[in-house]
């Protein structure tokens, strides 16, 4: 093994000049093969970079294949993708922190939302069900003119009002999705806000030092 060593080092003093004081090396077919660059026969299967005393200083694996390489660049991403969702979730729990002071001004919130949202639904039921009474009333006035040409006047009322009443019914149901959505928000909101109370009430040192001491929420107007 030593003279291994000493033809090794031998063989760096001889083929790298002085300046250089780099030797790249790899073994191919049981042989070393080095040289003062990355002898051909070692890029396709890596190698060791050895300084001027023959010790390695660095190791250079073989290239990846095609599905390493995409293996490793979807654990990149992958990792870069958790990172963004770690930073925006620190993001939205200071931010809920900040926001309210308790888990009643949550409430509070959403009951308010709830009161807007359910008053405009029922503002609209009832604009609805004007829009369907006149709707059958012209749609009665159609009996008289099974055989007759229809009156410009009514032709466009019972169009204008088919379309009243859709537009109407599309109006309600997107209301009725925003209350939905509105009502999951806060109940979310509702819950993380309570883990992370808890979890600063427990143990203040396991949470980011903005979420320990968050800003003073503002003032939050309590429903009528």
């Amino acid at each position: 093994m030593a003279w291994r060593v000493a033809s090794l080092l031998l063989l760096a003093a001889a083929v790298v000049p002085a300046h250089a004081g780099r030797l790249y090396c790899c073994e191919v077919n049981g042989q070393k093969t080095c040289g003062d660059s990355v002898p051909a026969q070692c890029q396709a299967k890596g190698y060791k970079e050895l300084n001027a005393q023959g010790v390695a200083v660095r190791e250079v694996g073989p290239p990846l294949t095609p599905e390493q390489r995409a293996r490793q660049e979807e654990e990149q991403r992958r990792r870069v993708e958790a990172e963004v969702a770690l930073k925006e979730q620190k993001r939205k729990d200071m931010a809920l922190l900040n926001t309210y002071s308790s888990e009643k001004d949550i409430d509070a919130l959403k009951a308010r939302g709830e009161q807007d949202l359910l008053g405009q639904i029922k503002q609209s039921e009832n604009k609805l069900a004007d829009s369907q009474k006149r709707l059958k009333k012209y749609r009665d006035e159609l009996e008289f003119y099974r055989n007759k040409p229809l009156p410009l006047e009514l032709d466009k009322n019972l169009k204008d009002t088919e379309h009243e009443v859709k537009s109407f019914q599309e109006l309600i149901q997107r209301r009725k999705q925003e209350l939905d959505q509105m009502r999951a928000k806060y109940d979310q909101d509702k819950l993380r806000y309570g883990e992370l109370t808890r979890a600063r009430a427990a143990n203040p040192a396991s949470l980011h030092p903005a979420l320990v001491h968050p800003a003073p929420p503002p003032a939050v107007e309590r429903p009528r």
